[in-house]
């Protein structure tokens, strides 16, 4: 679910902080919106009223996305905003100081996105639309991970990926292979006596004075200490 402004508007909506209580809702630029699609999202499209050029915004996404539903929230209704939606193929309206049960009703409109039923989603649930990249990763810590290939995998652009990857899992992709990573290496530290390049190797770092700094900044010590307290912890 994504939400693009072209109000320039500075304080608080009330309609996506409403949206926000039950939906992973992903803010974009209205310059990143048509790279970030894939032709299936929901977009919440804010305006002022019906002069704003957002309305050149939404005839873009129709025309290159015609599945893709737009909401178009407003802040001043004026004569004209209802037509200028339906002229640019906006599905529905909405204000901006909208209520939860504004909300359902426009979802029930849309025949899509149930408030009750989707206020407490499952991790698992979530985790679907990024699975594939989840399993890549497993599958090839040792490797380079690129954001693009783990983005086609999962059929998103890189741009929308990364946001809805951050908002899944709470941290950034490279945040999180660095973890997967750090895992890896921490497992072959406490269980072989390999020397600590291989170790980096095998756990996708290819720079092993990198691989030291980050471990350090991580674990709160040196690869080598970590094996060292690893070792004589096993031995007492």
């Amino acid at each position: 679910m994504i939400w693009v402004s072209s109000s320039h508007h500075d304080k608080q909506v009330e309609a996506k902080e409403n949206l926000k209580l039950s939906h992973k809702v992903i803010e974009i630029s209205p310059y990143e919106l048509l790279s970030s699609m894939t032709g299936q999202e929901l977009i919440f499209l804010e305006v002022i009223d019906s002069t704003s050029e957002g309305f050149e915004l939404l005839r873009a996404v129709k025309n290159r996305f015609p599945a893709a539903k737009v909401v178009v929230v407003y802040h001043n209704l004026d004569g004209n905003l209802a037509l200028n939606v339906l002229r640019a193929g906006g599905e529905d309206v909405l204000a901006a100081n909208a209520s939860r049960q504004e909300l359902e009703e426009c979802f029930s409109r849309l025949h899509t996105h149930n408030i009750e039923n989707e206020s407490e989603p499952g991790f698992e649930n979530r985790e679907l639309s990024i699975r594939p990249a989840l399993k890549i990763i497993d599958e090839n810590l040792s490797s380079p991970l690129r954001e693009e290939e783990l983005a086609s995998a999962c059929h998103y652009s890189p741009t929308y990926f990364s946001r809805l990857f951050h908002s899944i899992m709470g941290v950034t992709l490279k945040q999180y292979i660095i973890k997967k990573r750090l895992d890896l290496a921490c497992g072959l530290l406490s269980s072989d006596r390999e020397k600590i390049s291989q170790i980096a190797n095998s756990s996708g770092f290819k720079d092993v004075s990198y691989f030291s700094r980050v471990f350090k900044k991580h674990m709160g010590c040196s690869p080598g200490e970590f094996r060292m307290r690893k070792h004589n912890l096993n031995h007492n």
